[in-house]
């Protein structure tokens, strides 16, 4: 069964208002950071306003909010108040410490772990089924293989915890179906849709299809349009709508469909971004709506654009 779920670093603010916009839009789940429902993306800061929570060696000053009875309580009373499921954790801050490259004799590598062990813990105190360790800008072996003792942890603490652990990678579909098979398949891959156009890896759709269904834990969809000369890059590319751009979302979709691919479907327009707000009326809430009532339409459960 396929199930729709929204990002929650997607809406301008976190925590009980982006599950409630979520829910007006008619999600039914949501994937949350690892950000307390604290930070507030502002357009034209790119999302970075997390610095604010890391020292000058980009180590958090806030220990793991999701650790704290308070936060989970917080989360859990937002969660039932709108009817929208806390599907998943996503190590949002992390990512952006890029901290899984170093060795864990460092302190930024001892810190990747305690994020990792902590996110395990607090998906199981919380009842969230599932953690997304990214992956993602490594270069040369040493990189690759500090990232790879975090994903070896990883594993095991999701083991520990009874959490599913699921990495996100721009690496392609030989090196994703490694790291899987080097840990015995106790790991799955979150795949981000137009990640392989970005990173020259291949597309959503032969991405989808050479890992199968078997080793997508989570389908993640983003658009973005071509650039003057028709390319689609991190640097020359505006967001987009899904279906509204060059991120191939249908091909995507369509190979969902064409390997059996069943579970959460996510969007991860970032609802916020100043491109997206086309029409006179637009609301971050119309946004994510138009973008639900897509994936509906692509994946073939219903809905008009």
């Amino acid at each position: 069964m396929i199930r729709f779920a929204a990002c929650e670093q997607c809406f301008p603010c976190w925590g009980a208002l982006a599950l409630k916009m979520a829910h007006e839009a008619g999600f039914a789940g949501m994937q949350i950071t690892d950000g307390g429902g604290y930070l507030q993306p502002h357009p034209q800061n790119n999302g970075f306003v997390e610095y604010e929570r890391f020292g000058l060696d980009l180590r958090r000053k806030d220990s793991f909010p999701l650790t704290d009875p308070f936060v989970q309580n917080y989360y859990r009373e937002a969660s039932q108040q709108y009817g929208v499921e806390l599907m998943g954790i996503y190590l949002y801050l992390l990512d952006h410490q890029g901290f899984v490259k170093f060795s864990k004799e460092t302190p930024q590598g001892q810190q990747c772990l305690e994020t990792i062990r902590n996110a395990a813990k607090s998906a199981a105190e919380m009842g969230i089924p599932r953690v997304t360790l990214p992956m993602n800008g490594m270069f040369g072996i040493a990189q690759h293989t500090y990232a790879f003792e975090k994903l070896e942890y990883a594993a095991q603490v999701g083991a520990e915890y009874g959490v599913e652990m699921l990495f996100t990678t721009d690496g392609s579909a030989e090196y994703q179906k490694g790291l899987m098979d080097r840990l015995d398949g106790r790991v799955r891959a979150s795949l981000n849709t137009v990640s392989p156009l970005l990173y020259v890896t291949g597309t959503g759709a032969s991405m989808i299809q050479a890992l199968g269904a078997e080793r997508l834990g989570l389908l993640r969809f983003q658009d973005l349009t071509a650039d003057g000369e028709g390319f689609v890059t991190k640097e020359t590319s505006r967001q987009a709508l899904l279906g509204r751009g060059a991120g191939q979302a249908e091909e995507a979709a369509a190979a969902a469909q064409a390997v059996g691919y069943s579970g959460w479907v996510l969007s991860e327009t970032p609802y916020y971004s100043p491109d997206l707000f086309q029409e006179s009326g637009d609301t971050y809430v119309s946004l994510a709506g138009r973008d639900l009532e897509t994936l509906k339409r692509l994946l073939g459960t219903g809905g008009e654009v």
